[in-house]
């Protein structure tokens, strides 16, 4: 017969297999449809880094690794104290996912990257050129990476995601803007 710690135990650890097996997929199947649901209905394209998959992967794998040790450390201050910093730890590697995106309006560019704290809106007259970074792959030209040039100085650069799928548009509106268009082949 089984009293009621074992039972809580294989609780804990049965969530926290779920937990960790959702680390896998929750980031892609979740986290992005619940910005998408939230960012603002006038995004025409919204994207997300690989770096807040893979935050947001991490950060639930900590929270499982937190439920594991409610149910494996058998020092109840040790055992409460290591789930704290892990469901902590586990919390910040999600709100990283969550806060990591970039979508675009007919106005403005907005970019809120990975480790940032607030999103930048940028106007479409902000920008002074867009590039395409082009490589090749199999004998076949391919866009590596978007970088993105502001008049103030800064540089929005990203090889992955969705803005691969938006640099046309994106090229457009700066050209519209009064910004440049360049094509740069990277020397292999």
């Amino acid at each position: 017969m089984y009293d009621f710690v074992d039972q809580k135990k294989i609780i804990y650890i049965t969530f926290a297999i779920i937990l960790l097996i959702s680390s896998l997929f929750a980031p892609v199947a979740i986290f992005y449809p619940l910005k998408v649901i939230f960012i603002t209905p006038e995004a025409l394209a919204i994207g997300t880094s690989y770096i807040s998959l893979i935050t947001g992967g991490i950060g639930i794998a900590l929270i499982a690794a937190g439920l594991f040790a409610l149910a494996l450390i058998e020092m109840r201050m040790k055992k409460y104290l290591a789930a704290a910093i892990l469901f902590v730890a586990g919390s910040a590697g999600m709100w990283l996912s969550l806060s990591d995106y970039y979508y675009m309006t007919t106005d403005e560019f907005t970019y809120n990257g990975p480790f940032s704290i607030s999103s930048e809106s940028y106007k479409w007259e902000d920008f002074e050129k867009i590039e395409e970074r082009i490589g090749k792959e199999d004998n076949t030209q391919t866009v590596q990476s978007v970088a993105m040039y502001l008049k103030n100085g800064d540089v929005i650069e990203m090889s992955s995601g969705k803005i691969l799928e938006m640099r046309g548009d994106l090229a457009s509106r700066i050209q519209q803007a009064g910004g440049l268009y360049e094509r740069v082949e990277l020397e292999q």
